[in-house]
């Protein structure tokens, strides 16, 4: 698997205010993207929303500042004039694990016929930016045969506790083409902390973690816990085999324990097909 590193064409839209776009090629296997950035005024705060759209479908979703942050958890330096749009799983143990979710275009599935036909990366650029530039460069080796494989979904979204105490969230994507696994759940709130997490599925507890205990254990494997995020993540140990399965689940609850009421952004990050 020789990788490359490809310069993309160039973007269209890039301006205050605007919505960047680039459109990427089609027919090799890509394992990350290097999204390099300057300007009067641009930074990664400028960076509103990142969008990774394949065959029409948004499978990432997160703000410059929320895909660095993460990025720094994983153990990657923190982006100064470039930051990295990641689709291998870093810092496993195992080169199969890593990269076992590579965007791999162009390949037909035998079984249904179906191929990613096109890729494409927007960012929503803050009206208060000056004189952005961006530019990108892909890291890509050759596509395998068989389809697209497995995809890992980066979805995004808000709740709002009220108060201290628990808050409890059962509405998240589960078990369909695009959720077919969890491989993280990342929770950020604005104000206040988050001093628990407790996740149930078919009402068994399958994690149940002090916040302080969760970033000790990240930390003695590979991860790098981030001020403000709470993250539960299969791969703290390096190990990419054990995704936590939402097949056949009917009830899937996060419980969280808030030291008072904030507004909570979730990142989350399911593995599953390339979807419908």
């Amino acid at each position: 698997m020789a990788r490359i590193s490809v310069r993309m064409p160039s973007p269209q839209g890039v301006g205050a205010g605007q919505t960047a776009t680039f459109k990427l090629p089609i027919g090799r296997r890509y394992h990350a993207l290097y999204l390099t950035y300057s300007g009067t005024t641009f930074a990664l705060l400028h960076m509103n929303e990142i969008r990774v759209i394949v065959n029409g479908k948004v499978i990432h979703r997160y703000s410059g500042v929320e895909c660095d942050t993460m990025n720094k958890f994983d153990g990657r330096a923190a982006a100064n004039g470039t930051l990295t749009i990641p689709f291998d799983r870093y810092k496993l143990k195992t080169v199969p694990a890593e990269i076992e979710t590579a965007l791999n275009t162009g390949s037909i599935d035998p079984k249904t016929g179906v191929s990613i036909t096109s890729v494409t990366v927007e960012i929503d650029i803050d009206a208060l930016a000056v004189a952005p530039v961006l530019s990108m460069t892909a890291l890509q080796s050759d596509t395998l045969v068989g389809g697209a494989g497995t995809i890992l979904h980066r979805g995004k979204f808000n709740y709002s506790p009220t108060g201290a105490g628990e808050f409890a969230i059962s509405d998240l994507p589960r078990g369909n083409s695009t959720s077919m696994a969890q491989n993280r759940i990342v929770f950020i709130p604005d104000v206040n902390s988050i001093s628990k997490v407790t996740i149930e599925r078919n009402g068994y507890t399958v994690f149940e973690r002090s916040k302080a205990l969760n970033e000790m254990i990240q930390t003695d494997g590979v991860r790098k816990p981030q001020s403000g995020y709470i993250v539960v993540d299969r791969t703290e140990g390096g190990y990419g085999g054990d995704p936590l399965s939402l097949l056949q689940v009917h009830d899937l609850r996060y419980k969280l324990e808030m030291t008072g009421a904030s507004n909570i952004t979730i990142l989350t990050e399911n593995l599953g097909r390339l979807g419908d």
